[in-house]
């Protein structure tokens, strides 16, 4: 008895110990110099384009994104020729085009911004998209009859298909129910594509997530960069870090926006270059 006594009071003397070796440290996370945070989303789609710039906040800053209305936009083609000014609109905090307009595939663009006395520029080309032969869905009991596998109930749908590119390709799918897109950390993981995976035909491509008779289900399909792909899952891995001790430290994905007056201020955010492809289709029961 004497024995485990003197066990269980080593055991607590060492966790008293180890308590008195952690040192607390107070992490400053109020204060730090804003950032520009730009988003924007340029496609060969004939409509008015958007870009969305405002300045990031303190950590315990709740009041959410400020605007940035102070920036010059601008459309440039690969020789810097002017196509397209952009102009800041108070309706929706969006710089975007007078008219609309569309991108063209095949083309290379710049996108340029002045704003704090700083030049920034986003680079990118307009992929030809994957060709789209159909789509259709089949039931959870029709895929057991196949004799696949099935993980949940209703509906699931189906892509058939080529690539029209060399070399390896990289999508983004947004799939949007009854007009309302699906926009959940899984979801977004679920978007991010790249041909490695399935190859230039492919048949019976799976579209994540299942759906109910009556859903009236849209798919844009958006062609990626390689450097935009890359932005893309390292904010996947931001969302999906827990901050467990297996976790590495979270840091901000690599933007495809560069500064050129100061290399060391890079903005947060992205610009994306895509052509787009879309596709729509009502979950109907089979008789």
């Amino acid at each position: 008895m004497k024995a485990n006594k003197y066990k269980i009071l080593s055991l607590f003397l060492a966790v008293l110990l180890s308590w008195s070796c952690q040192e607390i440290i107070d992490l400053d996370l109020t204060q730090s110099d804003p950032k520009l945070v730009i988003e924007g989303k340029l496609t060969n789609e004939r409509i008015i384009q958007k870009i969305k710039i405002s300045e990031s906040i303190n950590y315990y800053d709740t009041s959410g994104l400020a605007p940035f209305t102070e920036a010059e936009v601008s459309l440039l083609d690969s020789n810097f020729n002017l196509l397209k000014s952009f102009n800041y609109n108070p309706e929706d905090s969006n710089y975007q085009s007078n008219t609309p307009f569309g991108l063209g595939v095949g083309q290379n663009y710049i996108l340029q911004i002045e704003a704090k006395e700083e030049v920034l520029e986003a680079k990118g080309i307009v992929l030809e998209n994957a060709t789209l032969d159909s789509l259709y869905y089949l039931s959870a009991e029709e895929l057991q009859a196949l004799g696949q596998p099935v993980f949940g109930e209703g509906y699931f749908m189906f892509v058939n298909g080529n690539l029209n590119n060399e070399g390896i390709e990289y999508f983004k799918l947004d799939v949007s129910v009854n007009d309302t897109l699906r926009n959940s950390r899984s979801d977004f993981s679920n978007s991010i594509l790249t041909s490695e995976f399935f190859g230039k035909e492919f048949q019976a491509l799976p579209v994540p997530g299942s759906f109910e008779e009556g859903d009236t289900v849209d798919l844009e399909l958006y062609t990626l960069n390689e450097d935009l792909y890359q932005y893309y899952v390292e904010f996947i891995n931001l969302l999906f870090n827990d901050g467990g001790v297996f976790s590495p430290p979270p840091v901000n994905p690599d933007t495809n926006i560069k500064n050129l007056t100061n290399p060391e201020n890079e903005p947060l955010g992205f610009i994306q270059f895509s052509s787009i492809q879309k596709r729509s289709i009502i979950i109907e029961k089979e008789d």
